[in-house]
């Protein structure tokens, strides 16, 4: 027997990071700091799935908010296949034109890098 999700009961875990989500709402505006606390308050008396759903009802999802999805740049791939080209470039006898490539790529990537998403963790650093 399997219980419905939203009777399932919750611990410390999902109640930390309802309050996690909470406060990234109250800092992006959605919420005023007395229903911060109001719904705070809620959460740390929530058993149930159901109880923090009802306290996140009304705020959009991660996936609503909206702006596209950064991926992280292959760099892995790409170091791996430009090392390939200048082994195989150099086993023939011409290995500059990888070379020159291979610094037109580090340059576009270093261009990239400013434009990262404001506020985001690395994963490293996500809970």
């Amino acid at each position: 027997m399997s219980a419905r999700p939203e009777l399932v009961r919750i611990g410390d875990r999902e109640r930390a990071d309802a309050a996690d989500r909470l406060s990234a709402h109250a800092a992006a505006g959605r919420l005023s700091i007395d229903e911060l606390e109001q719904r705070l308050e809620a959460v740390q008396a929530a058993v149930l799935a159901r109880d923090l759903h009802a306290v996140e009802a009304d705020l959009p999802t991660p996936a609503q908010r909206g702006g596209p999805v950064r991926r992280p740049p292959h760099a892995a791939i790409a170091f791996a296949l430009l090392l390939t080209a200048v082994l195989a470039t150099a086993l023939v006898g011409h290995p500059l034109p990888p070379l020159f490539i291979a610094a037109f790529l580090f340059w576009r990537a270093g261009a990239r890098r400013p434009g990262r998403i404001e506020g985001a963790r690395p994963a490293t650093a996500r809970r």
